[in-house]
């Protein structure tokens, strides 16, 4: 018994160590969930939301025949829509499909998020093992609450109620603000993987975007490049509409060269400081005028930066633009027609590319 008793000991112990291991991937999520079928001999787990509908599974269902299959699917989310360990809710519920063990935990944070398991066989340490996986997705999937969530609810309803934005961003601690634009490698995030990459950014400001997640970081900190995705990053500031739109040409850019991580440069003062604000914006909206009244002109104005970023380069900007090189030139040279002017003209690219940076700033796009 002493020696069944360590070598359960020793495989828990091994199996936290894989599963803390997991959680510290960039896509930490389907990582423990992975780790955790696996280490249940196989079997299938499964991240559940709150409307019952699984986020993200790892393992195959166990079960003989697909009719036991969908049985036993069914039974680990009928499970799970009874978990919640609130005062009348239990915080686990198990059962048996088919001869196959059944078991369903709810996760903390208070966001209604659940785990579901299911193995051919439930073997002893299973439930410690389930249980810091338990742990480890409720600190990936809840929310920080307190006074940072009463602060957030706070300067959304002020929003919502007509107050300025800088009234709002002065309700959660900051006065110059970094926007953060992201995209992961391995293909569109999920609301899941999205907070998890706003809580190592150190921020709960999070966006997930259909393609981009945008993250509010407050107080301009230093970020490093993150594992498994490539970032945008604006100059800090107030003008959270400017911020928005640097860090989004920054993503390009930083999609274009292959970077895991491009700045927003800034003016710096230069040439641009030496133009009163409001001359350089009338006069970028009556040189970009015949691009931004075009059917196509955002498309086209867009263009044109990234093209002018990337210094001509066709297939970077086609990359950056996720368009075929073919459609950038087309709408380059669609660009040239319509502003009558020759490209190729570095005084003209110069000029070009001093409006576009107005631009952004004057609402012409």
């Amino acid at each position: 018994m002493t020696r069944i008793r360590h070598a359960e000991l020793r495989r828990v112990t091994r199996d936290q160590q894989a599963l803390a291991a997991a959680a510290a991937r960039p896509d930490p999520v389907p990582a423990v969930l992975g780790q955790l079928a696996r280490r249940l001999g196989g079997g299938w787990a499964a991240l559940v939301g709150p409307d019952g509908a699984v986020v993200r599974e790892a393992g195959p269902v166990p079960g003989a025949g697909a009719a036991v299959r969908a049985a036993v699917r069914d039974g680990v989310l009928e499970l799970a829509g009874r978990v919640g360990g609130g005062p009348a809710e239990p915080a686990s519920a198990t059962d048996t499909v088919g001869g196959v063990p059944l078991a369903a935990y709810a996760l903390g944070g208070g966001q209604g998020f659940a785990l579901g398991v299911a193995g051919e066989r439930r073997e002893p340490g299973d439930h410690t093992v389930t249980g810091v996986a338990v742990v480890l997705l409720s600190l990936l999937t809840g929310e920080h609450q307190g006074t940072a969530q009463a602060a957030r609810s706070a300067a959304l309803v002020r929003l919502l109620l007509g107050a300025a934005p800088e009234e709002a961003l002065g309700l959660l601690g900051g006065e110059r603000w970094t926007v953060v634009h992201a995209r992961p490698a391995s293909g569109p995030a999920d609301p899941v993987a999205a907070a998890a990459f706003g809580a190592a950014l150190g921020s709960a400001l999070v966006d997930p975007g259909r393609d981009t997640v945008r993250v509010l970081l407050p107080d301009a900190p230093e970020v490093p490049p993150q594992p498994g995705w490539t970032l945008g990053l604006s100059a800090p500031g107030g003008d959270l509409g400017a911020a928005d739109a640097q860090a989004a040409r920054a993503l390009s850019r930083a999609l274009a060269v292959r970077a895991p991580l491009v700045r927003h440069r800034g003016d710096g003062g230069g040439l641009a400081s030496l133009v009163p604000a409001a001359d350089a914006d009338r006069h970028a909206r009556a040189l970009l005028a015949p691009l931004l009244t075009a059917p196509n002109g955002p498309a086209l104005t867009e263009t044109l930066r990234t093209w002018l970023s990337l210094h001509g380069g066709w297939d970077r900007t086609a990359v950056a633009l996720d368009v075929h090189r073919n459609t950038v030139r087309q709408r380059v040279a669609r660009c040239a027609d319509l502003l009558g002017t020759d490209l190729d003209d570095p005084d003209v690219r110069m000029e070009l590319w001093f409006a576009l940076s107005r631009g952004g700033r004057s609402g012409g796009e």
